[in-house]
């Protein structure tokens, strides 16, 4: 193939092998140091800065911000991470995203060839995985700069091409006289950038081909800058897929994401208008000022474009991480006012993509322990309310509510299930059957709410106007601290507050205590015998539902990850 054709072709070829290489080095590095990488991701995010370096570090070892941004979705969706963590998480993994841009620019070509040579003898030789993922990173560096020279020198011969020169000059952003650049060229770059980005999905790979337009002289850096920033946009339509059927949380770090990037490319737009003479006597906005003072040469007049690209990213990443960083409470109530929170039954989600580490699956499934009793607490209080004439509940939104926690349940025990066929330590086996009777006991507290739901209105027939309404009051109120105690319990993984073996011994004979008053009492001989008989039912799933918040308690430090041994 000659002439246009062979030199379009060769540089798409170029740049599929770099592509190619980007995602293979990637892989590798996950492979390698994926799941402790993952771990490290979902426990050193306890405050803002740890947060951002977690997100720096991660993004810098696995060559890729879009999969450190959707581990941050999935985080959050399984409530491991809370939305302002999270947000940190993502502004950490666009400074790190600028570590590719760094190497790539760094003319390396000529080690290409040896780390293919390497990486294909390696990944034969290799045995174990561990290994595999590192020859694996080699392989992919090699073609990762191959595909950049090959890439490089046809563009270079393309730049010959009258057609392929005018297409790019559409969007030439090279300032007028005064030094200000035209608004539609810049525009127009950005929305380029944006596309090429959601297209490939990684703005490494779309900063590489920036790189390589700016090395070959296709575009200049006044260019390549607006490319550069709509890449940065671009790339937040990973996390916004990885978003798609998630909790409202999930979807809040998804558009922080897109948030941070749009409003750092806004604001890095409006100091173009600040427009200074450089020494060299170019007249140009202060931004490209500063990036032409970050790497050697005058990029004013053509040199090493690469480095300067490079360098423009990575000052944009972390100016705008330093800018907003004291923000991010702010940014989080905003995506909070525009997702609203609406009626989630899926607030907690197991997610598939932590099994590989089986210490965050199971935080996730201590998660979703807690917020299984907590709803099926909520069902008993609701159904213990309206027996004592508190409160009134449809029949529908009860019997809903029951089986959704049902649900939860079998969830949780298929995740369980997939957990335990993973690699898992002595005390991550262990905790499994213990979470399975946790599971188990939250989904009979819902059971016993609607039983207690069904007896109501004959028990509140009995107890209207007696003098054991007021105990049973007071014992519902000892069984709710209980409740509360045991979910606080689950999440921090420590003790519950309260001793749940004396309390339940004491929630027990206050019943007996309340039963005897009932039966006693002069107004309550003349009661119907169907609704003394409901009073008693009543007493006794309240009595159960305390042995089985119990259980929870009991079980509640032991089968929390962060206590393994």
């Amino acid at each position: 193939m000659n002439g246009t054709a062979g030199l379009v072709t060769t540089a798409l070829g170029g740049l599929a092998l770099f592509v190619y290489g980007m995602r293979l080095m990637s892989d590798g590095l996950k492979e390698t140091a994926g799941s402790k990488l993952k771990t490290a991701l979902g426990y050193m995010t306890r405050n803002r800065f740890f947060a951002i370096m977690t997100g720096l570090c991660v993004t810098a070892l696995i060559q890729s911000s879009s999969a450190t941004s959707v581990m941050t979705v999935g985080f959050v969706n399984a409530g491991l991470l809370s939305l302002t963590q999270a947000i940190g998480v993502i502004f950490g993994a666009n400074m790190g995203t600028t570590v590719t841009g760094q190497l790539v620019s760094l003319k390396l070509g000529d080690m290409a060839v040896p780390a293919l040579i390497l990486g294909v003898a390696g990944m034969m030789a290799a045995r174990r995985k561990f290994t595999k993922g590192i020859w694996r990173t080699v392989l992919g560096f090699g073609f990762l700069f191959y595909g950049m020279t090959m890439m490089g020198q046809e563009l270079k011969s393309l730049t010959k091409v009258p057609g392929f020169t005018e297409f790019f000059s559409l969007f030439d952003c090279t300032p007028s006289q005064s030094g200000f650049l035209p608004a539609g060229s810049v525009l127009g770059a950005i929305l380029v950038g944006t596309i090429c980005t959601m297209l490939v999905q990684s703005s490494s790979a779309t900063i590489g081909i920036t790189i390589a337009l700016a090395e070959a002289g296709v575009i200049n850096i006044w260019t390549a800058v607006p490319i550069v920033l709509g890449d940065n946009i671009g790339t937040t339509v990973t996390a916004g897929l990885a978003s798609i059927g998630t909790n409202v949380n999930a979807k809040r770090t998804a558009l922080a994401h897109a948030l941070f990037n749009l409003l750092g490319t806004l604001i890095l737009i409006s100091t173009f208008v600040m427009v200074f003479t450089g020494s060299s006597g170019t007249k140009a906005p202060a931004f490209f000022h500063l990036v032409n003072m970050s790497a050697d040469g005058d990029v004013f007049a053509g040199a090493n474009p690469g480095r300067h690209v490079a360098m423009a990213h990575t000052l944009f990443n972390v100016t705008n991480v330093i800018v907003l960083a004291a923000f991010i409470p702010l940014l989080a109530r905003i995506c909070e006012r525009i997702i609203r929170t609406r009626d989630d039954s899926r607030t907690l989600i197991l997610e598939p993509s932590l099994l590989v580490s089986p210490s965050l699956a199971l935080e996730a499934s201590v998660s979703a322990l807690a917020d299984m009793t907590r709803r099926a607490w909520t069902i008993a209080s609701v159904a213990i309310n309206k027996s004592l004439g508190k409160t009134s509940a449809a029949p529908e939104s009860i019997e809903a509510a029951e089986s959704e926690v049902d649900g939860m349940r079998e969830q949780l025990k298929a995740y369980l299930v997939s957990i335990s066929q993973q690699k898992l330590s002595s005390g991550e086996a262990r905790t499994i059957p213990e979470l399975l009777h946790c599971a188990n006991d939250a989904e009979r507290i819902s059971d016993l709410a609607l039983k207690v739901y069904r007896k109501s209105d004959l028990a509140r027939g009995a107890l209207e106007g007696k003098a054991s309404l007021s105990d049973a009051v007071q014992t519902v109120s000892k069984v709710r601290q209980l409740a509360h105690a045991t979910i606080d319990a689950l999440l921090a993984g420590r003790p519950c507050g309260i001793d749940a073996v004396a309390t339940s011994a004491e929630i027990d004979a206050a019943i007996k205590k309340t039963s005897r008053g009932l039966w006693e009492d002069p107004k309550a001989r003349g009661a119907h015998t169907r609704e003394f008989l409901a009073v008693l039912s009543v007493f006794k799933c309240l009595k159960d539902i305390t042995r089985h918040l119990a259980n929870i308690a009991g079980r509640a430090e032991a089968i929390h990850p962060s206590n393994l041994v």
